[in-house]
């Protein structure tokens, strides 16, 4: 019997152990989750953004092995508590699907800090599709990928909120959207954006103040080209192409500016561009940095550093690649 107690308690204080961790993902609906931080910096929390690995490649192995080589390096330098994984984590063929996205999460779940997932237009191709991805990735400890249904298909987009502990509401919340391929339209639809709009209202009503937010997807806003062409404003970073925004026409970024809470966008698509700026609209338009080895690349791959301030204040951010010591080999 004292055998039996000593067990009990032994697993009991390992799962309250595991419950008050430093971390805690917490799923309150498909497209609903929360993230509570209980070990953070005191004055920022971290995210790593990697863009467009396309892992998967026929004959690209050794390439994908140096992409996720690279990726943890940048997780020993820098020590994000999140990660953002902005779309084409997969190339469009895909052989072996459900395998690669299992590899995928194993690695992911690894590092052992939350990482949220949107699809990017090459993801869903080679037979292996959205609803698939989600399958497996809904398996994840540390993963968050949501949907809400929407005229009789699912659309994978989902709410964030970011919490602290010792505080009621959220200090940041990040808006996920899927950017497409829906049906052939590389855009977000006007149901997703109404969506986008309910679940703001919904915010500001329960926490009775407008919380600012990020929002993350893979296919830039038409406004990244506005962005780059004003002169006026001052940009950080590189661009080597024009922007890819395929069918979008503008009205995301116009509902970002009615509902007034998000302050920052991040995206991929465009492997040669990887600057930042804040538009007339305060809103600042970001795009993550070429992060696959199998990907053609005019630099090193890398990732995006975000710092999101606790008490207030800019975000801050910055363009990495992973460093290595002298005697150790380069990937």
């Amino acid at each position: 019997m004292k055998n039996k107690l000593i067990n009990i308690f032994l697993c009991l204080t390992f799962f309250l152990g595991f419950l008050n961790g430093p971390t805690k993902v917490e799923k309150k609906k498909s497209d609903y989750f929360t993230i509570e931080l209980k070990d953070y910096p005191k004055d920022s929390i971290k995210i790593l953004q990697v863009t467009d690995l396309h892992i998967g490649s026929e004959g690209k192995w050794n390439e994908d092995l140096n992409t996720f080589k690279r990726i943890k390096i940048l997780i020993e330098m820098y020590e994000p508590n999140m990660l953002f994984v902005t779309g084409d984590l997969f190339t469009g063929a895909k052989p072996y699907g459900s395998l690669l996205t299992a590899f995928a999460v194993h690695f992911f779940d690894n590092l052992k800090i939350p990482w949220l997932y949107v699809f990017g237009n090459h993801d869903p191709e080679g037979g292996f599709g959205h609803d698939d991805i989600y399958e497996i990735f809904n398996k994840s400890e540390w993963g968050i990928l949501g949907f809400h249904n929407s005229e009789n298909s699912k659309k994978y987009d989902y709410l964030v909120d970011i919490k602290i502990s010792g505080k009621d509401n959220p200090i940041w919340q990040i808006y996920a959207f899927d950017t497409g391929p829906h049906n052939g339209i590389k855009a977000v639809q006007p149901d997703q954006i109404a969506w986008y709009k309910n679940t703001s209202l919904q915010s500001q009503t329960s926490y009775k103040e407008i919380i600012p937010a990020i929002s993350i997807f893979h296919i830039p806003l038409i406004q990244y080209q506005e962005l780059w062409n004003d002169s006026k404003i001052t940009k950080k970073g590189v661009s080597l192409e024009k922007v890819y925004y395929e069918e979008d026409d503008g009205s995301l970024y116009n509902a970002f500016v009615e509902m007034k809470n998000v302050k920052y966008t991040f995206c991929g698509h465009d492997h040669y561009n990887n600057y930042w700026g804040k538009t007339k609209d305060g809103i600042t338009l970001a795009y993550g940095y070429i992060s696959g080895e199998s990907t053609k690349e005019a630099w090193p791959t890398g990732g995006k550093l975000i710092s999101i301030p606790i008490n207030g204040g800019d975000i801050f951010i910055k363009n990495i690649t992973p460093k290595f010591d002298s005697n150790e080999h380069k990937y």
